[in-house]
């Protein structure tokens, strides 16, 4: 996988690094987020958990993907800004 940077954007007020790439994938699937993730986290010097993949286009027939991700300065940042994925609670029961 070749990573190539497109742009680069600071956001200190909310404590991370905006970044937008192009990674070339011969012969190969779209990579997976969790794939993306230790890329980046590579790439700059920073653990794979305060990586946040917002989005990944690719093109049909084409073996590049643009990606959009978030690279956090703390755990606690990540969590407060980032909306968590998975279940949703069920609703209550009326009485």
């Amino acid at each position: 996988m070749k990573v190539e940077n497109l742009k680069e954007l600071e956001m200190p007020l909310l404590a991370r690094k905006r970044i937008k790439f192009e990674l070339e994938h011969p012969n190969a699937p779209t990579p997976t987020k969790a794939t993306i993730k230790e890329e980046i986290a590579k790439k700059y010097n920073t653990k794979p958990e305060l990586v946040s993949v917002r989005h990944i286009y690719t093109k049909f027939g084409i073996q590049k993907a643009k990606i959009i991700a978030h690279i956090y300065e703390d755990e606690r940042t990540l969590k407060f800004l980032e909306t968590p994925k998975g279940k949703k609670s069920e609703p209550k029961a009326a009485k």
